[in-house]
């Protein structure tokens, strides 16, 4: 923080503001910085006068260091993957056969769908030969670079998840909005796979995630609730860290605290991370409505318009607003029945944040249906249910679960992600799903049951093995190849170890 920031702000207020840089501090990863050593090495692909010029530049005598140079023509290339010094290029050799080499980098004078990363270089790119060669070297030795983003599998919903019927993935959002290689996916392996060096911490990434699995350095859940706490009784501007050092802003700050004292900047290195789980985390600690000092990316305006929508019917008032749409500052305040404390435990998915925080808006209340991306309305023909729990197998954040001892299906809709797993993993086809959607009312905050069955007894042992309906479904369709053969249809009715029994005493 600048002298001149500090002199717009009081002390209680430029403590606040401290203590928020030392919880960014207090959350963030020792291991955050790391160093890479880039190898002198680098393949061209291509043919022609330009890449001829270029590869005579490269072999010069005066230049520091002494590359490695490969050339590959651009009909043998296949594939490229990886980062800066640590590409693993794909090519046919003369028998037609693959083969990999690993490389530092790669320039490119061929018209090739290779990744826009760090390390591959076009001609394009640079006003000379000369200017790309320089770039290149520039990579080469010591490369520091930040681990701005942190992963957590548990509850992503690509990870190790296997595709759908058609070969598609139910959620690849990060590596969509990625501008960079920071965030890929190995749709084989079904792993998402991080560079950090070619992460340029846009926060895109978290913006988008619908369980929280990728959060920023210091700025994850649970450090921004600690942060957002500290502004209780006050009003969050929210301004990025390059704006709030700059003197413009400073000069706006002062204006904006003489037409309302409450304002008080609330400071992050990249706004566009948040979404609704954030926006309404800010919204509860603060007790307050929220200005965006300038606007956030287009990514974030459903997160924002959906948040928007349920604080009006639930207060009647505005809950995120930009600065350039506000008449008149001076009348903000703070909303005092909009205040909640929640602090996220360990392990805990963002849907799980949002469901607990909502819940306390909702109450008994029923507010109607909203549209917000990420949640998704399960439907369920019950009756055609066999509880057969495959939809809970492949359920990952826990919106479905079963309650063993009363042979229940249990839904829990704020849960949901609108991933469709479930859907595509109901053997009886009985389950549909409402996308984008959330009913406002208490029920879609808390377990409820939305299939339940009669428990089936072995007719031997009397021992509760299955449910009524999946008998009677497998009894269904074995009972007209069984005929009238006693044994094989007593066999229906028992447990896996009488089942054996009968068997051979038959």
């Amino acid at each position: 923080m600048t002298q001149h920031t500090e002199m717009a702000l009081n002390a209680q207020e430029v403590e606040i503001l401290h203590e928020c840089d030392e919880l960014t501090l207090d959350f963030t990863s020792l291991n955050k910085d790391s160093i890479s050593v880039i190898p002198p090495q680098c393949v061209v692909i291509g043919y022609g006068d330009l890449c001829d010029a270029f590869l005579s530049l490269c072999v010069e005598k005066e230049h520091s260091y002494v590359l490695e140079v490969s050339q590959l023509l651009p009909q043998d290339f296949v594939s490229l993957k990886g980062h800066l010094g640590a590409f693993n290029l794909r090519f046919k050799n003369a028998l037609g056969e693959i083969e990999s080499l690993q490389t530092a980098q790669v320039v490119c004078f061929a018209p090739l769908d290779l990744p826009e990363c760090k390390g591959v270089h076009r001609p394009n790119m640079y006003e000379s030969a000369n200017q790309m060669l320089q770039a290149l070297l520039g990579f080469c030795g010591e490369q520091s670079y930040e681990r701005n983003i942190i992963f957590d599998p548990t509850h992503c919903q690509f990870q190790l998840r296997r595709p759908l019927a058609n070969g598609e993935s139910v959620c690849h959002s990060c590596v969509d909005i990625c501008p960079t290689i920071g965030i890929t996916s190995d749709k084989n392996a079904r792993v998402l796979e991080l560079s950090a060096i070619d992460c340029i911490a846009c926060g895109r990434c978290v913006s988008v995630c619908p369980t929280g699995s990728v959060q920023r350095q210091g700025d994850g859940l649970e450090a921004f609730t600690y942060k957002v706490r500290l502004y209780k009784h006050y009003i969050p501007l929210v301004v990025g860290r390059e704006v709030f050092e700059d003197s413009e802003f400073i000069e706006n700050l002062k204006i904006l605290k003489e037409q309302n004292p409450l304002i008080l900047p609330f400071v992050l290195s990249v706004p566009d991370m948040l979404n609704s789980v954030y926006f309404l985390t800010l919204l509860q600690e603060s007790g307050s409505p929220i200005i965006l000092y300038t606007p956030l990316g287009k990514h974030t305006n459903a997160d924002k318009d959906s948040i928007n929508e349920i604080y009006q019917r639930i207060f009647s008032s505005i809950a995120i607003m930009e600065l350039s749409e506000i008449d008149d500052i001076s009348i903000l305040k703070p909303l005092p029945q909009s205040h909640y404390v929640y602090t996220p435990r360990e392990n805990e998915s963002s849907k799980d944040i949002f469901a607990e925080r909502m819940r306390f808006w909702i109450k008994q209340e029923s507010y109607g249906k909203v549209k917000i991306q990420g949640f998704g309305i399960l439907g369920i023909n019950a009756e055609q249910c066999t509880l057969c729990l495959s939809c809970v197998e492949a359920c990952n954040t826990k919106a479905l679960v079963n309650n063993q001892s009363r042979f229940e299906l249990l839904y829990k809709p704020a849960l949901c992600t609108d991933c469709g797993y479930c859907v595509a993993s109901c053997a009886e086809q009985v389950l549909s799903l409402e996308s984008s959607s959330l009913v406002l009312e208490e029920k879609s905050f808390a377990y409820t049951p939305i299939a339940s069955d009669e428990p089936f007894r072995c007719v031997e042992c009397d021992k509760v093995f299955a449910t009524q309906k999946s008998i009677n479904k497998i009894k269904q369709i074995l009972l007209p190849s069984f005929g009238s053969d006693s044994l094989k249809l007593r066999i229906l009715g028992c447990c896996a170890d009488c089942k054996v029994k009968v068997m051979f005493e038959g």
